[in-house]
């Protein structure tokens, strides 16, 4: 069959629907049988399109829910995170961050927006103003996101709080924290990153703003109030994700927050520091990694961090189980 077959025509878009249809949904999507025969009928009353009928009954509440139980019950059966090292030596971790570093500088020095962000928008070679401002406009969305998990967990957003962010990349969430609370801190591994933050936080008048190299940053001993960090772990092997939560985790104060995403379990995948580091599954761009759930659990102990909450998140797609996690310290 060919693909013109295969796809909807104008004339498959003006399909109404028919009672076996509303019963195939019914089964397909709520995982029951309709109530009875006036349950169809009024599902027909005004003579729906097929295709309108069949995206109502996919997004209904019920059908969302059934989804939500069904991905609950494969997380439990997939979440084996047995074959995952983290522990580097004192001479291999050097080396896995300078891979880290090389490759972030490149993406910094060609590719910046698109690094942060993987929308074809966000190319260089197709990157315009009004495509940049949108981009930062996604930075308001994380802030207020973050807000809101604040809200729905009984803790009230300070503007008084300092937020220190790690991976800020070109200031795309710095620019609305710095505009909400007292002070910012960036920090990147890619000094590239930072140039493009700067110039940007500077244009907007944001005089309350640090950023730092991650090596400056970390080699001090400055606490904060909120450690923030989003799609930036994920890109690290895990000894590096270990690491730089253990350092990072160890600056919040007391009473203060940490809310940040990590992927967990990644599909097929395990990690061998030596293997790694000899070339199996190293590459030149962006790389995807996970960190066990008891290894995060384990860290947010040491470093006297409760968590508040632990949430599925859509960060790295249908390629494993990615989380993110508000905790805070009581003292």
């Amino acid at each position: 069959m060919t693909r013109s077959r295969i796809a909807k025509s104008p004339a498959d878009k003006r399909l109404r629907a028919r009672a076996e249809d509303v019963v195939a949904c019914y089964r397909l999507f709520l995982g029951r049988e309709p109530e009875n025969e006036d349950v169809v009928a009024a599902h027909l009353y005004h003579a729906p399109r097929l295709w309108d009928m069949i995206g109502m009954f996919f997004t209904s509440p019920e059908s969302v829910l059934r989804r939500i139980s069904e991905a609950s019950a494969a997380i439990s059966d997939q979440q084996d995170t047995s074959d995952v090292e983290w522990r580097a030596s004192a001479a291999e971790l050097p080396l896995l961050i300078e891979h880290i570093r090389q490759v972030w500088s490149r993406y910094g020095r060609e590719e910046a927006y698109y690094s942060v962000l993987t929308d074809p928008a966000y190319l260089m070679e197709r990157l315009e103003t009004t495509d940049i401002e949108s981009f930062y406009a996604t930075g308001l969305l994380e802030m207020e996101r973050f807000e809101a998990v604040c809200r729905r967990n009984f803790i009230e957003p300070d503007p008084s709080w300092e937020i220190f962010e790690l991976g800020c990349g070109v200031g795309r969430v710095g620019e609305a924290f710095a505009s909400k609370f007292s002070a910012y801190i960036g920090v990147d591994i890619s000094a590239e990153h930072i140039a493009i933050a700067q110039k940007r936080l500077a244009e907007r008048g944001l005089a309350n703003t640090t950023l730092a190299l991650l090596d400056d940053f970390l080699s001090g001993d400055a606490s904060t109030d909120v450690f923030f960090s989003m799609i930036v772990l994920q890109h690290n092997p895990p000894p590096i994700i270990h690491d730089l939560l253990d350092l990072c985790l160890a600056r919040v104060r007391p009473k203060g927050l940490a809310y940040f995403q990590v992927p967990c379990h990644l599909y097929d995948y395990r990690f061998c520091v030596t293997d790694y580091l000899a070339g199996q599954g190293q590459s030149e761009t962006m790389e995807i990694h996970a960190l066990p759930q008891r290894d995060v659990f384990a860290l947010l102990a040491r470093h006297g961090l409760n968590p508040i909450e632990v949430t599925p998140d859509d960060r790295i797609g249908p390629i494993g189980f990615s989380y993110t996690f508000l905790a805070r310290k009581e003292c």
